[in-house]
Order: structure tokens, then sequence, then C-alpha cells
């Protein structure tokens, strides 16, 4: 089993990287964003969700701890998974290592796409444009940078600790960046 973490900050291309990733070597996507947007849509928390995301807060720990062991379960039995927003915070990478222990599993890497907030802010602000997302607007993105400088930053510690941290550089262009990533993971995964 493949397990690995997408790490950077809003606007890193995450989600893009991880979707390349997730159709080569067949791995659960585990979005955190994409769970939590789809919880606004069909879930009975949506509202407290969506007051969390508008403010540009974190939702609460416990609540997406059970959100992603939930999909986990149903989807322990794949090749592994890809956690794309997850975890954020030191509580949530603490439940991550539990789940995996008890699974008998692991991580392997933790890919870690470095972006200046500048460029990560454009980006967003674009994307906001053409999608129409709510979260991606200016004062939104201030307020991600802010707790992600504050709890999500700091688990890049807790994972070089580990030795499972790559660090690649999120401003090329998209299919460059994928060529690198699919360069380490043939090295790393085979």
């Amino acid at each position: 089993m493949k397990n690995l973490i997408i790490f950077g900050p809003p606007g890193a291309g995450k989600g893009t990287q991880a979707a390349f990733i997730v159709k080569r070597y067949r791995l659960a996507h585990l979005s955190s964003g994409d769970i939590l947007r789809r919880e606004l849509k069909n879930g009975t928390l949506g509202k407290k969700i969506k007051a969390y995301q508008d403010g540009g807060r974190l939702a609460p720990n416990a609540l997406v701890i059970a959100m992603i062991e939930r999909v986990m379960k149903r989807k322990i039995k794949g090749a592994g998974f890809i956690f794309d927003g997850y975890p954020r915070t030191l509580r949530q990478a603490k439940a991550l290592d539990k789940f995996f222990q008890t699974h008998k599993t692991s991580l392997n890497l933790v890919l870690n796409l470095k972006l200046r907030e500048k460029d990560a802010r454009d980006r967003l602000l674009a994307r906001g444009r053409d999608t129409g997302r709510s979260d991606d607007n200016a004062e939104t993105i201030k307020k991600r940078f802010s707790v992600y400088r504050r709890q999500t930053r700091p688990l890049l510690k807790y994972y070089r600790a580990r030795k499972k941290v790559i660090d690649l550089d999120g401003r090329p262009a998209i299919e460059k960046i994928a060529r690198t990533i699919r360069a380490i993971l043939a090295e790393k995964l085979t």
C-alpha cells in the first residue's frame, strides 16, 4: 500500500498534482476540501462547514478527522491514499498516524509544493474569478494564509523529523511539476 501527502500553501497546486498521481498509481484521492464541499451540498453539517470556509478558518479537528476516516475505512483495501489538504493540524497528523498503525500501513512520502504567498494568492484570485469558489476572494485568502502559517506549515517539521518530506518547486508549469513528481515516485515507491 502506498500512502502520500501532497502538501503546500493554498494555491500551490496540490489538487491538480494529486489528480495526476491518482491516475497513474490508482490511489484513493482524499481531498479534505472536496469532502467538506460534498458535505456542504449533501450533508447535515453543511451550514456549519460553510461558515468556517467562508471565514477562511479550518473546520474543527474532530469533524474533519471523522469525515476523512469514514472515507478511508471504505477505501482501505485499495492501492493506497493520496491526501490533499489533510492533515492540516498536528492533531490531524497524529490521528492519521494512529489510523495507519491500526490498519498496519504507514505514510511513504510528503510531497511539499513550495510557492511564495504572492504567487499562490494570484493563482487563487484567478481561480476564484474562473470558478466562482466562495473561498477564493482576497479577504478569505488572507485568512487562509494566516491559518496555514500558524497551524499547517508547522507540520513540515513533524514530517521532516520522520524523514518523509521531499520539497518541490511549485512555480513551474503543471506538466513539469508532474514529471518531477513521477520521477520521484518511480524512485521512492518501487
